[in-house]
Protein backbone atom coordinates (compact mmCIF):
# COMPACT_ATOMS: atom_id res chain seq x y z
CA UNK A 1 0.00 0.00 0.00
CA UNK A 2 1.46 3.47 -1.07
CA UNK A 3 0.41 7.04 -0.32
CA UNK A 4 -1.86 6.70 -3.53
CA UNK A 5 -4.20 3.41 -2.74
CA UNK A 6 -7.37 3.96 -3.30
CA UNK A 7 -9.40 2.59 -0.54
CA UNK A 8 -12.86 1.06 -1.34
CA UNK A 9 -15.90 1.56 0.12
CA UNK A 10 -18.93 0.29 -0.32
CA UNK A 11 -22.14 2.30 0.18
CA UNK A 12 -25.29 1.05 1.49
CA UNK A 13 -28.39 2.04 -0.13
CA UNK A 14 -29.91 3.35 2.75
CA UNK A 15 -26.64 5.43 2.97
CA UNK A 16 -27.30 7.20 -0.28
CA UNK A 17 -29.21 10.47 -0.83
CA UNK A 18 -29.64 10.69 -4.79
CA UNK A 19 -26.54 9.48 -6.35
CA UNK A 20 -24.32 10.34 -3.50
CA UNK A 21 -23.12 8.99 -0.27
CA UNK A 22 -23.91 10.45 3.23
CA UNK A 23 -21.06 10.65 5.36
CA UNK A 24 -22.79 7.68 7.16
CA UNK A 25 -20.94 5.53 4.68
CA UNK A 26 -17.13 6.60 5.77
CA UNK A 27 -18.40 6.07 9.56
CA UNK A 28 -17.15 3.01 11.32
CA UNK A 29 -20.13 0.63 12.20
CA UNK A 30 -20.91 -0.95 15.88
CA UNK A 31 -19.18 -3.79 14.33
CA UNK A 32 -15.67 -2.36 13.73
CA UNK A 33 -14.42 -0.70 16.97
CA UNK A 34 -13.13 2.24 15.32
CA UNK A 35 -11.32 0.55 12.57
CA UNK A 36 -13.23 0.58 9.34
CA UNK A 37 -12.97 -2.08 6.80
CA UNK A 38 -12.20 -0.67 2.89
CA UNK A 39 -10.64 -2.59 0.04
CA UNK A 40 -7.43 -2.06 -1.18
CA UNK A 41 -7.70 -1.44 -4.62
CA UNK A 42 -4.04 -2.11 -5.31
CA UNK A 43 -5.35 -5.54 -5.59
CA UNK A 44 -8.93 -5.50 -6.14
CA UNK A 45 -10.90 -3.49 -8.90
CA UNK A 46 -13.98 -1.62 -7.90
CA UNK A 47 -16.22 -4.04 -9.78
CA UNK A 48 -14.65 -7.22 -8.15
CA UNK A 49 -14.95 -5.40 -4.54
CA UNK A 50 -18.66 -4.77 -5.40
CA UNK A 51 -18.97 -8.51 -6.40
CA UNK A 52 -17.34 -9.64 -3.32
CA UNK A 53 -19.21 -7.52 -0.91
CA UNK A 54 -22.38 -8.12 -2.33
CA UNK A 55 -22.23 -11.74 -3.66
CA UNK A 56 -18.99 -13.58 -0.82
CA UNK A 57 -19.98 -11.69 2.24
CA UNK A 58 -23.62 -11.12 1.10
CA UNK A 59 -24.04 -7.46 1.85
CA UNK A 60 -25.67 -4.61 0.09
CA UNK A 61 -24.17 -2.15 -1.57
CA UNK A 62 -25.20 0.85 -4.17
CA UNK A 63 -21.92 1.57 -5.17
CA UNK A 64 -18.48 2.00 -4.92
CA UNK A 65 -16.30 4.92 -3.51
CA UNK A 66 -12.94 5.80 -2.82
CA UNK A 67 -10.33 7.89 -0.73
CA UNK A 68 -6.71 7.61 -0.93
CA UNK A 69 -4.12 6.66 2.07
CA UNK A 70 -2.82 10.04 2.03
CA UNK A 71 -6.41 11.51 2.21
CA UNK A 72 -7.18 9.26 5.11
CA UNK A 73 -3.97 9.88 6.75
CA UNK A 74 -4.07 13.51 6.95
CA UNK A 75 -7.89 13.18 8.78
CA UNK A 76 -6.11 11.62 10.87
CA UNK A 77 -7.44 8.24 10.43
CA UNK A 78 -4.10 6.21 8.99
CA UNK A 79 -5.23 3.41 6.67
CA UNK A 80 -3.44 0.21 6.91
CA UNK A 81 -3.52 -2.89 5.06
CA UNK A 82 -5.37 -5.87 6.80
CA UNK A 83 -5.64 -8.69 4.73
CA UNK A 84 -7.77 -11.82 6.09
CA UNK A 85 -6.83 -15.06 5.26
CA UNK A 86 -9.81 -14.91 2.66
CA UNK A 87 -10.47 -11.51 2.10
CA UNK A 88 -6.71 -10.33 1.00
CA UNK A 89 -7.26 -7.03 -0.32
CA UNK A 90 -8.79 -6.21 3.41
CA UNK A 91 -7.56 -3.06 4.98
CA UNK A 92 -8.72 -0.79 7.61
CA UNK A 93 -9.04 2.98 8.28
CA UNK A 94 -8.62 3.68 11.66
CA UNK A 95 -11.06 5.87 14.01
CA UNK A 96 -9.38 4.88 17.23
CA UNK A 97 -7.08 7.61 17.59
CA UNK A 98 -10.12 10.27 17.40
CA UNK A 99 -12.61 11.12 19.95
CA UNK A 100 -15.55 9.14 18.81
CA UNK A 101 -17.47 12.76 19.02
CA UNK A 102 -15.23 13.79 15.96
CA UNK A 103 -16.12 11.16 13.74
CA UNK A 104 -19.07 12.45 12.33
CA UNK A 105 -16.77 15.31 11.28
CA UNK A 106 -14.06 13.19 9.98
CA UNK A 107 -16.47 11.00 7.96
CA UNK A 108 -17.50 14.33 6.36
CA UNK A 109 -14.36 15.65 4.89
CA UNK A 110 -13.50 11.66 3.19
CA UNK A 111 -16.98 12.48 1.68
CA UNK A 112 -16.38 15.21 0.20
CA UNK A 113 -12.56 13.92 -0.92
CA UNK A 114 -14.39 10.68 -1.92
CA UNK A 115 -17.37 12.54 -4.09
CA UNK A 116 -14.54 14.75 -5.52
CA UNK A 117 -12.76 11.76 -6.97
CA UNK A 118 -16.41 10.06 -8.33
CA UNK A 119 -18.41 7.04 -8.03
CA UNK A 120 -16.07 4.17 -8.60
CA UNK A 121 -18.24 1.23 -9.72
CA UNK A 122 -22.01 1.38 -9.90
CA UNK A 123 -23.92 -1.80 -10.97
CA UNK A 124 -25.60 -1.26 -14.88
CA UNK A 125 -28.53 -3.46 -13.69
Amino acid sequence: MTEDTVLLRQAHPNFMKGSLPTSQVFMPNSEDEGRMSVYDADQITPPDAYDHYTRVLLMQSHSVWGVTKKEADGCDVPASPDPLADFPSHARIDFSGVPETSWRKVAKRLKGLSIARGCLYVPTN
